[in-house]
């Protein structure tokens, strides 16, 4: 295929307008959420895990047993997504599967040995790597941070 010399596009306007404060506040977030994601895929693949994979673990170990339904609420996913991963992490032999005793109808899983043990390395190298990411944030940006993003993250779990 040959190669064309185009025009750039011509606009009426010199410069386009800057965007609004809120489409910065967006913008700004998933430009950090690409590059974290593409950080902490990196993390995770030296374990066998994908970045949601270590998430729905994580979740497991820090506030399970839950039901799939708990996990999507707890991390934004979608169901699809939760089962899918769960799956995956079942067949790795990761989570555990029971019935729940006060509701025979529910699911609750849990982590198991063999996952604990794949979590706590990961989340040994996850520490680092966070850790290395954050150290340009003072203390106090650092903790602000924390405060908007649960803002944020509480504000996304009511739509």
């Amino acid at each position: 295929m040959k190669k064309r010399n185009q025009k750039p596009v011509q606009r009426n306007v010199k410069s386009p307008s800057p965007p609004e404060d809120v489409t910065q506040i967006v913008q700004g977030l998933l430009k950090c959420g690409h590059f974290l994601q593409r950080e902490m895929n990196q993390v995770c693949q030296r374990f066998g895990l994908k970045q949601q994979q270590f998430s729905v673990l994580n979740e497991i170990i820090w506030h399970g047993p839950l039901t799939q339904k708990e996990l999507g609420e707890r991390l934004l996913f979608e169901k699809s997504n939760v089962s899918k991963i769960v799956k995956i992490l079942f067949e790795r032999k990761w989570i555990g599967v029971a019935v729940a005793t006060h509701d025979r109808r529910l699911t609750l899983l849990s982590e198991t040995p063999e996952g604990f043990a794949t979590w706590e390395k990961s989340m040994q190298a996850f520490r680092e790597s966070s850790s290395e990411l954050i150290s340009i944030l003072s203390e106090n940006e650092q903790l602000n941070a924390i405060r908007f993003l649960n803002t944020l993250q509480n504000a996304f779990k009511r739509k």
